[in-house]
C-alpha cells in the first residue's frame, strides 16, 4: 500500500469513528479517504432494495432514512430509523443478498464506502473497528427494545418509548432543542414502526398530549416529563449507550 493510501486510511478511519461514537471518544475532522465518495439522495430514494447485493456501505451526515422489509402480504415492519452520524447497509454486502431495504425519509448526505476498503482501513488502526462495532452493538440493543415493544409493552408505552429513544439519540448528535426535536414522521411509519395501525397511533398520540406528557406541533415533538414518560414505558437510555464508556476509554 502506498504513504498516500496508508494516510487516506487513517483519516477516513478516524472521521468515521468520530462520527459514530458518541462522545468524548473522538473530535470529529473532514471525511478523507480513497475512493469513498459523497452522495446527495432526495426525499423518497431507494438507497437499498431488499434482494439485491451491494458492494458498498455508508455513513449517514445528515437526513432521516428508514430500514425496513415487505412481506408477501404487502405489509410493511419498519425495524429501525437510521439517524445522522449512523452507518448502514454492511449487512448488504456480506450476505449474498440485502435482507432489508432502506429509503429516505428526508433529503440526506451520505458518504458511499466500497466494501473492500474495510481490510485496508483495518491493518491501519483501531478507529474504524471500534466504529463498527459500536454500531453493531447499538443495532442490537435498539432492536431487542423494539422486539419488548411489540411483545409486552402496550400501545400507549410503545409510543412513549419510541419518542425516548429518538429524543436521546438526537441529542447525542446535536439535534434536540431543549427538551424538543424534529421528527419528519408520518403516523403510517410510526405504526409501521411499532407494530400498530395508524388509527391507533393517532388515538395514543392525543392521549399522551391530554396527559401533558408530550406536545406535537406539526413535526416537532417536546417531552415534556420526561420521568414520567420513563417510568410508565420502562426506558432506561443504557441501551442507548450512554454508560458504554470501556469501548473507547484508555
Amino acid at each position: 500500500m502506498s504513504s498516500v493510501d496508508r494516510a487516506g486510511a487513517y483519516g477516513f478511519s478516524k472521521t468515521i469513528a468520530a462520527l459514530t461514537l458518541p462522545p468524548p471518544a473522538l473530535s470529529p475532522v473532514r471525511l478523507r479517504g480513497p475512493r469513498t465518495r459523497s452522495l446527495h439522495v432526495a426525499k423518497g430514494t431507494d438507497v437499498l432494495v431488499a434482494g439485491k447485493r451491494y458492494d458498498s456501505w455508508y455513513l449517514n451526515h445528515d437526513g432521516w432514512l428508514v430500514r425496513y422489509k415487505v412481506l408477501h402480504s404487502g405489509a410493511r415492519q419498519v425495524l429501525d430509523f437510521i439517524l445522522p452520524g449512523e452507518t448502514f447497509g454492511l449487512q448488504a454486502c456480506v450476505f449474498r443478498s440485502s435482507l432489508y431495504s432502506v429509503v429516505t425519509i428526508t433529503p440526506a448526505s451520505l458518504t458511499v464506502i466500497p466494501f473492500d476498503m474495510i481490510d485496508m482501513v483495518l491493518e491501519q488502526g483501531i478507529h474504524l473497528s471500534k466504529a463498527l462495532l459500536w454500531s453493531a452493538i447499538c443495532e442490537s440493543a435498539r432492536l431487542g427494545e423494539h422486539v419488548i415493544d411489540s411483545g409486552r409493552r402496550s400501545a400507549y408505552e410503545r409510543l412513549s418509548h419510541f419518542f425516548l429513544e429518538l429524543f436521546v439519540r438526537l441529542k447525542r448528535v446535536g439535534l434536540t432543542t431543549g427538551m424538543s426535536f424534529q421528527a419528519p414522521l408520518t403516523q403510517e411509519l410510526i405504526a409501521d414502526a411499532l407494530g400498530l395501525t395508524a388509527i391507533h397511533v393517532n388515538r395514543t398520540l392525543r392521549c399522551l398530549r391530554q396527559d401533558k406528557l408530550v406536545a406535537l406541533d406539526e413535526k416537532k415533538v417536546t417531552i415534556l416529563d420526561f420521568e414520567a414518560l420513563s417510568l410508565l414505558s420502562d426506558f432506561e437510555n443504557s441501551y442507548l449507550g450512554e454508560d458504554a464508556r470501556a469501548l473507547w476509554s484508555g
